[in-house]
């Protein structure tokens, strides 16, 4: 393995870094297959393809490790959000990317069927409490609502912090409801072009 990677522009990774990045990815493998009740450090361990001595020496106890990987799956889902609206170019198809993105990590929760019943840590780690979920998704909006605004997409009347959240619930509301006569909530793209469709227009200036 190289001594270092580079992870973004100006920035290299450590082969501390790395080895931390393996075992959390092994970690949520692990969460999303057997549930975290049922995760032991010896399961990380397999999965990552290290020794337990070498996991401990990262994590010095199962909850640390839990956390961490908690943490290391919120910021992945952003990051995701992020590399997918940086490729749309209108607000319409930008909220429909999130959406994508959103309906795509929702149907993650379906493992919860095979899971055991009162797993709260997999809750944790798929499902934020609500209003934290949606102060996170206006804030994340926010940025594009505002840039939308600038090159004359969205009313200039419409309030900012309005609209973020007017977007954030809209998308929350969506991929919460399974069922749906018009779109598939199990297709996320299908999920991404609705919102985009949508979404949007009650905001969007008149041409």
């Amino acid at each position: 393995m190289p001594r270092t990677q580079a992870r973004s522009a100006g920035r290299a990774v450590t082969d501390e870094e790395l080895m931390r990045d393996r075992i959390l990815d092994a970690a949520l493998k692990c969460f999303s297959q057997i549930g975290i009740a049922k995760t032991s450090l010896q399961d990380v361990a397999r999965v990552a393809e290290l020794s337990r001595g070498t996991v401990y020496r990262y994590f010095e106890d199962r909850r640390a490790l839990v956390d961490a990987a908690i943490k290391r799956g919120s910021q992945q889902y952003w990051a995701d959000a992020t590399a997918a609206l940086g490729k749309q170019a209108t607000l319409a198809d930008q909220v429909g990317a999130l959406a994508e993105v959103a309906a795509r990590t929702q149907a993650v929760q379906h493992t919860r069927d095979r899971l055991v019943n009162g797993d709260t840590g997999l809750m944790r780690m798929l499902v934020e409490d609500a209003g934290e979920t949606l102060q996170h998704t206006m804030e994340f909006l926010r940025p594009y609502v505002e840039a939308a605004a600038e090159r004359g997409e969205i009313r200039p009347d419409i309030d900012p912090d309005e609209a973020s959240e007017w977007l954030a619930r809209a998308i929350m509301s969506i991929i919460s409801v399974p069922a749906s006569p018009t779109f598939n909530v199990s297709r996320p793209r299908s999920v991404g072009r609705f919102v985009a469709r949508h979404a949007v227009a009650g905001l969007a200036a008149a041409s």
